[in-house]
Order: structure tokens, then C-alpha cells, then sequence
């Protein structure tokens, strides 16, 4: 990818978390923000923040899991930025239950946000990049997506598809000049740690969500097809799993990685009632 000044990036679930990051690290390259979110007010808090420092932002309220609102979304940042040079696929739901206590509709909802709604945009978008030959998909998916997450199973499986999604991409689209890469965090600091109070497991730790902002930023320069954002075990679990599968699994048990799940996701459940 050349350099980002006066690109035309989307970033969907830009409204909190890592998507303010992201804005604000494509933002410091000089792109042009266009920034989705189903939060409309949210959202302008965040364009206010950035357009103080010299942004060009285009807040853009929409439902990444209704496929005519991202028709509309597509419409409305192509009219008023122009083409979509950059795609960061940001949007997701995390749910921490155990797999029986999560609901049919629950698990069609975070299916249809983390997965589907992630290809329907993209299929949106890829028309105009394959005409103007050139473009970048960023996929953000998770450690969850290279390695079996108990208790998170649900989550887990649509991050897995995610990162099959993307590495399929990318070489299908690379003939049409478009680069796909797909990023994977670990466990981010802030966020549902806040919520529950509680902090990582020492085994895996935790990265700040401005490294993960900044590692996206540098997948989509660099053309990275896959980065992995996290510390401890996390940095070889994409390929310690597939090559040693049961080790793998006996030793996220006694690290206590299981464990921490397992905790949370009663204590999500009695809190639930």
C-alpha cells in the first residue's frame, strides 16, 4: 500500500475500543476517515476529537449486521470522500459463556455480525477496488481466530472463519492488485477487563490497544498478510496449536488460561441471572 495520505479509509465499530484507536493512528497518516458505528452520538464525539487535530472525518451511523444499511454506508462515504481505498473490518461481538447457556439467537447474532456482515461489506466494496485495481482489506480477527478459546467458543469459531476468510482472499484478489491482511490481538487492555474487573492471565498478558492500532496501520503499509498482536504464549499459538494440538489444549489448562475463562463465564451468566 502506498503511502496513506488523502486515502479514503472505513472502519466499521469505530465508535469505541480499538476502532478509536485505529481512527486515531490512519488519522495521524493523513487519510480521510469515514468511521461506522450503530452509535450515532458516539460516534460524533469521536469525529469531534479527531477533526480538533486537523481530521478529515465522516461519521456514518450504521448496523454492520443488515446488509441495506451497508448499501447505504457504502453510498454515503463514496459521495462524500470518494472511492473506499482502505477496508478495516472492525466490528464484532464477544460473548464469555459457556456454549450451552449461549441462545440460538444469540449465537445467529454473533455470527451474523462477525462473519457475515464482515463479507457482505466487503463484497460491497470490492467492485469499485477490482475497477480501480488497487485497494486494501484489513480483517481484525483475534488470537481466538488461530486457537481453540473454551468458554468463548462461539466467538472463537467466527474469528476462525474470519482469518480462513482473509488468507482465501488474499490470493484470490491479489491478481486484481488488492492486498487482504487479517491482524490478530490477544487480550486488549481496557475494554471487557474494565468491565469485569479483573486483568489477563499473567501466562498470556495483555497489549495496550494503541500497539494493536499502530500494528494495523503497519499491516496495511507493509502489506502484511497476517499479524499477531499479543505477549506471552499468544506470540506462537498459531502455529503451536496445529502442530502439537493436545499439548496445546493441557497446557492452556494448567497456565490457568482455561480457568480464567471458565471463571468469567460463570460470573457473566449469574450476573445475567
Amino acid at each position: 500500500m502506498k503511502p496513506l495520505k488523502d486515502k479514503v479509509v472505513l472502519i466499521t465499530g469505530a465508535s469505541r475500543g480499538l476502532g478509536v484507536d485505529m481512527a486515531r493512528a490512519f488519522g495521524a497518516q493523513g487519510a480521510k476517515l469515514a468511521l461506522a458505528a450503530r452509535s450515532g452520538s458516539a460516534l460524533e464525539q469521536v469525529r469531534s476529537e479527531l477533526a480538533s487535530g486537523g481530521a478529515t472525518v465522516l461519521p456514518a451511523p450504521a448496523d454492520v449486521g443488515d446488509y441495506e444499511s451497508l448499501q447505504a454506508l457504502v453510498k454515503e462515504v463514496e459521495a462524500s470522500l470518494g472511492p473506499i481505498d482502505v477496508l478495516v473490518n472492525n466490528a464484532g461481538i464477544e460473548d464469555v459463556y459457556d456454549f450451552e447457556s449461549t441462545s440460538p439467537e444469540r449465537m445467529e447474532e454473533i455470527v451474523r455480525v462477525n462473519v457475515v456482515g464482515l463479507m457482505w461489506l466487503t463484497r460491497l466494496v470490492l467492485p469499485g477496488m477490482i475497477e480501480r485495481h488497487g485497494g486494501h482489506i484489513c480483517n481484525i480477527s483475534s488470537v481466538a481466530g488461530v486457537t481453540p478459546v473454551p468458554h468463548n467458543a462461539v466467538y472463537s469459531a467466527t474469528k476462525h472463519a474470519v482469518v480462513g476468510l482473509s488468507r482465501a482472499l488474499r490470493i484470490e484478489l491479489a491478481e486484481h492488485g488488492i492486498e487482504v491482511t487479517v491482524v490478530c490481538p490477544g487480550f486488549v487492555e481496557g475494554g471487557m477487563f474494565l468491565e469485569w474487573g479483573r486483568e489477563a492471565p499473567k501466562v498470556s498478558g495483555s497489549v495496550t490497544p494503541k500497539k494493536v492500532a499502530d500494528a494495523v496501520v503497519r499491516a496495511v503499509l507493509d502489506n502484511k498478510g497476517e499479524t499477531m498482536v499479543t505477549k506471552g504464549l499468544g506470540k506462537i499459538a498459531d502455529w503451536m496449536f496445529p502442530m502439537a494440538p493436545e499439548v496445546s489444549a493441557k497446557l492452556m489448562v494448567r497456565t490457568g488460561a482455561a480457568g480464567f475463562l471458565r471463571d468469567q463465564a460463570k460470573i457473566n451468566a449469574e450476573k445475567k441471572g
